[in-house]
């Protein structure tokens, strides 16, 4: 007989801020803006694109800085320090690598 698995009601995941506002940028690109989505074959089941609705709304509930009128230059900001957080300073995107 196999026992009955439940996972906690809530669990926690730690960003710092420069990574929870490039993950805000990411998310309100790909569902409130429509630009550059992941395709639809990218999703096995409705849940998973509606859980990242919940994490984009959880971020805009808790971020002040894409409601400032210099956004982009602290989303810039951010994007270089997390960046430049791996050990080798870079990160690869398909094929090419970012710096």
């Amino acid at each position: 007989m196999t026992e009955f698995y439940k996972e906690p009601n809530e669990i926690s995941v730690s960003l710092n801020s420069d990574e929870a506002i490039v993950l805000f940028e990411l998310l309100s690109r790909w569902i409130n803006d429509n630009r550059a989505p992941p395709a639809d074959k990218s999703f096995e089941h409705s849940s998973e694109l509606a859980t990242l609705q919940n994490v984009l709304t959880s971020l805009e509930s808790q971020l002040a800085a894409p409601f400032r009128q210099d956004y982009k230059l602290i989303l810039h900001q951010s994007r270089e320090r997390v960046s430049s957080s791996r050990p080798d300073g870079e990160w690869s995107l398909t094929q090419k690598t970012i710096k």
